[in-house]
């Protein structure tokens, strides 16, 4: 079983770095400093932002499952599973509310979806932070545990970063710095995949 969830947590944070890099190549009128990365989901590519996030989702939840039935893995605490698995339902209402593009009306829809992607994101770093101690010092995660606090320290960095750039005059480097933050988070949560991928083997 898991061996089965490790697959599927590659898989799925895999699968939505490939969406990712298409976002960015594909021609979405959306500007990859100034735009934020839920704009995609507005417009003709929305349904590739929706598969992004059901992909991640999908990695995440079984990243979670096999952390926790592995028993190679290190001590993962009840919070932190909680905090794994509620990324996903916070990523559900993102889907429901779409969210207000740069100019117009805030509405009631793009309220909710700042407020489930806020959420999201808070959960998505508390995870990490408080998961990366306890994972760099066994088995297939020893031999990352720098890697895994590189990319939570850029985590925290870019998180900090976007949040400042929500002061007007410094919302045309909003999309840079989140991006900054998905990319380090997602590959922290790749990274790990493929750690219990091995230690599942």
């Amino acid at each position: 079983m898991a061996l089965l969830l490790a697959v599927l947590a590659v898989l799925g944070m895999g699968g939505y770095f490939c969406v990712f890099v298409a976002f960015h190549l594909l021609p979405t009128g959306y500007h990859p400093v100034r735009h934020a990365v839920s704009d995609y989901g507005v417009g003709r590519y929305a349904w590739l932002f929706r598969w992004a996030l059901v992909a991640s989702s999908v990695g995440i939840l079984a990243l979670a499952a096999g952390l926790a039935l592995e028993p190679g893995t290190p001590t993962v605490t009840v919070l932190q599973l909680v905090f794994l698995f509620l990324i996903p339902v916070m990523r559900v209402g993102m889907l429901k509310f779409p969210t207000d593009l740069e100019g117009q009306r805030l509405t009631r829809s793009g309220r909710l979806h700042y407020l489930f992607a806020v959420a999201a994101f808070a959960l998505t770093y508390s995870a990490i932070a408080g998961m990366t101690p306890e994972l760099g010092s066994v088995g297939a995660w020893e031999s990352v545990g720098g890697l895994l606090s590189v990319l939570r320290i850029v985590a925290l960095v870019s998180l900090v970063l976007l949040v400042i750039a929500l002061v007007p005059r410094l919302r045309v480097v909003f999309g840079l710095f989140e991006r900054g933050f998905l990319v380090s988070t997602n590959l922290w949560f790749l990274t790990v995949g493929i750690c219990l991928l091995v230690e599942a083997a």
